[in-house]
């Protein structure tokens, strides 16, 4: 079977799906979002996101985790999920780590910095615009600037959380790179589910002049990873827990524990409690924050595994050195909404174990255009207008990576290269 993937250069998410079809050998046809595949991509794409795999029958879907796990069962070898339990659950909790947290990074980063932007929003309308970019260049360049930092404010980037990232980033571009001068991949000779997804968002950063700037100073082996994942191969089998553990552990310890699984934990338990902010410390820095669903959503599907998991001895205290099993485990809570009968199935559940599958995963946590922005397109729809958000410049700009968590700060109850 040959597949389509529909994709964009400047997509973090496409180039995690890129790379693992290619490390799986599965034949694929790179097909660019362009000004001229658009309209095909918008009958396809429920939400107007990339990446998007359409198979041969025309079938498409549109979130990488649910394509990889598909793929994955279909084409065992070369396996991309370790034997080992424990394993399989902490690379779970780095594609979690980097589709949910290190998005917000390089989202950050590319566009809050005007150098960033102008070269990001460059790349984007070049590879939109094959055929040459149709009116003033410099105001495309100017609209897609406006349109992906429009998404800053619905992903709390522009306050104290975009200090937090970076703060995070930098340390985690020192624990990696500690760690990869000893293994070829994060667990072992062959690349998982967590490479695939944290090399996407850095392949991604390594093209933006702030931290590329960063992996160059402190992250050397980083950079040659980053490189060999574009089309990995495996050299070995995965490495035992035990022979990863010290220089895997301080990753956990000191970036995960310290600043994703902290906001990760309260952001669910807010977010299901109903209210409106929350305030949480990340890396001794308290900060107030708004709760996003589908963050929230993905997280408690983290934390299911875990329940099994947990039971693992070795895992267990892995992440009880590491200071993470509290934010894996559910608490106990008291403060539920009461059940609703008529709920949607992709609304919030109320119960943690009452939530189906087909809710978790109702929108896709690969959303890039992000439902603020598709929400005020409905609205503009309804008007019979366009404003300034439309037009050339928006739609090349929506290639970009706006993470899952634009999505939650439009209010609908359906809504992290």
């Amino acid at each position: 079977m040959s597949y389509r993937l529909f994709g964009a250069e400047t997509s973090a998410y496409s180039t995690k799906l890129r790379s693992y079809l290619k490390y799986k050998a599965v034949a694929f046809d790179w097909v660019p979002r362009t000004s001229e595949t658009e309209d095909e991509l918008k009958r396809l794409s429920r939400f107007g996101t990339l990446p998007v795999l359409v198979t041969a029958s025309g079938f498409a879907v549109h979130d990488t985790t649910p394509m990889m796990e598909a793929l994955e069962a279909d084409s065992p070898e070369p396996s991309a999920t370790p034997a080992d339990p424990a394993i399989a659950f902490l690379a779970c909790v780095l594609e979690e780590y980097a589709d949910a947290w290190l998005a917000k990074a390089a989202f950050h980063y590319r566009w809050t910095r005007k150098k960033d932007q102008r070269l990001a929003a460059q790349r984007s309308i070049e590879e939109y615009y094959p055929s040459g970019i149709p009116g003033d260049k410099k105001a495309t360049e100017e609209l897609a600037i406006e349109t992906m930092t429009g998404q800053l404010k619905a992903m709390q980037l522009e306050g104290e959380l975009g200090a937090v990232v970076e703060k995070s980033f930098k340390k985690f571009i020192k624990l990696l790179d500690d760690h990869l001068k000893k293994h070829l991949f994060i667990f072992g000779e062959r690349p998982s589910i967590a490479d695939f997804a944290i090399a996407g968002q850095l392949i991604q950063m390594m093209k933006d002049p702030t931290p590329a700037k960063i992996i160059e100073k402190d992250g050397e082996f980083v950079a040659k990873w980053c490189e060999f994942m574009s089309a990995p191969t495996a050299s070995g089998p995965f490495a035992a827990l035990e022979d990863l553990k010290e220089t895997l552990a301080p990753i956990f310890e000191d970036d995960l524990a310290a600043f994703f699984l902290p906001w990760a934990a309260e952001n669910l338990e807010n977010s299901l409690s109903g209210n409106e902010t929350f305030q949480v410390t990340l890396g001794k820095e308290p900060i107030t924050l708004t709760p996003l669903r589908s963050a929230a959503r993905s997280f408690r599907e983290l934390r299911r595994k875990f329940v099994t998991g947990q039971e693992i001895e070795a895992l267990k205290a892995f992440t009880d050195a590491a200071g993470a099993t509290a934010f894996l485990l559910r608490p106990q809570r008291t403060d539920q909404r009461p059940p609703r009968t008529d709920a949607p199935v992709d609304a919030e559940a109320t119960d943690a174990d009452a939530q189906s599958e087909e809710a978790a995963t109702a929108q896709p946590r690969d959303d890039e255009a992000g439902e603020g922005e598709r929400k005020r397109k409905r609205r503009r729809r309804r008007r019979g207008g366009r404003n300034r958000g439309e037009g050339p410049g928006s739609e090349a700009a929506a290639g970009d990576d706006s993470g899952d968590d634009a999505d939650d700060a439009s209010g609908d109850e359906a809504a992290s290269d």
